[in-house]
């Protein structure tokens, strides 16, 4: 009953955040611009022609009116059709998922790793050289702008050095339905720098984050007890010390995860990756509002979800979780 509690708490804290989330974005992108001006050809429409798009586009109504026609649709399932590419846009933004989840995943993959064992490492040399060239790194890793992380390792990897591509998906393979790149060699080449530029600050906060637990760990009586046993550093590390820290590294985890898939739009843009960040920008530059809200729809829906997902699994861990929820 504990679980269940905690379950519909979470839910119900998702809905209100879901639509308090849609509000801000759908009046937000109805105050910039009239789309009307990038269906029709301006050059040759008549006054009566942009009229006739704009009744047709339902624009003519007022923004609390539309609210509620755009809700309604969502409910039954339907986001509209994109004005620019003509085709349904929660399919289009569907159809660019899978370039963003693969990089979202691949840079995962890379972070989560490398970034607990140097913060393992250094929690437990605490003091050293190593730990702190490791703090310092971090640092400046959750320091340093996206933006200027991505042109860098473009200017390193691609233009200086030419050893790897500067953008774009490269080669892909079609399975299970949809086009992946991570399963082709030049697919993966394209992958690397905008794979790096998405974990590097992950790697220097799960790092920071598994230090700081480790050094709390090993001050421990158990840990304590365990070297007097006799037991290996190694030992002692990987079997007691990293599993009492792996609550709040899975937590961060998948946090980030759904940071990456929610905002990614920076390195996707630069890096002409066609996910479905980049889709978002090139629909608020269109003003191709269908397409906007279909995103901004499924990049806090998938925010949510995973935030809520990261909550309940916290509670299946942790009991203190469950316990608070009921006073």
């Amino acid at each position: 009953m504990a679980l269940v509690s905690v379950a519909l708490g979470r839910l119900s804290q998702a809905f209100l955040l879901l639509l308090a989330m849609s509000l801000i974005g759908f009046i937000g992108i109805h105050s910039v611009g009239n789309p009307v001006f990038n269906v029709v050809n301006i050059e040759t429409a008549t006054p009566e022609d942009i009229r006739a798009a704009t009744i047709a586009l339902g624009l003519d109504q007022p923004i609390w009116r539309q609210y509620l026609v755009f809700i309604g649709d969502v409910i039954s399932g339907n986001f509209g059709t994109s004005y620019i590419y003509h085709l349904p846009a929660f399919e289009l933004v569907m159809s660019k998922l899978p370039a963003t989840l693969e990089l979202a995943s691949v840079a995962m993959l890379i972070a989560a790793p490398l970034g607990t064992a140097l913060g393992l490492i250094a929690g437990r040399r605490s003091g050293t050289l190593f730990d702190r060239t490791v703090l310092k790194a971090s640092v400046s890793a959750l320091s340093i702008p996206s933006f200027w992380l991505a042109m860098m390792l473009i200017l390193v990897g691609a233009i200086l050095t030419g050893w790897l591509p500067s953008g774009g998906r490269g080669a892909t393979v079609r399975f299970l339905g949809e086009d992946w790149s991570f399963l082709t060699a030049n697919g993966l080449w394209h992958l690397v720098l905008p794979a790096l530029a998405l974990a590097i600050p992950n790697v220097a906060l799960i790092a920071r984050l598994s230090r700081s637990g480790t050094i709390e760990v090993e001050s421990l009586d158990f840990t304590r007890f365990c070297r007097a046993k006799g037991l290996s550093p190694r030992r002692i590390l990987f079997r007691h010390t990293l599993p009492n820290i792996s609550v709040p590294i899975v937590t961060i985890i998948g946090l980030q995860f759904g940071g990456m898939l929610a905002f990614a739009v920076v390195v996707e843009s630069i890096f002409s990756w066609p996910g479905v960040g980049k889709l978002l920008i090139d629909s608020i530059q269109l003003l191709d509002r269908p397409v906007v809200m279909a995103t901004l729809t499924f990049i806090s829906v998938a925010f949510v979800a995973l935030n809520a997902l990261v909550d309940l699994f916290y509670a299946v861990l942790d009991p203190r979780v469950r316990l608070s929820s009921q006073r």
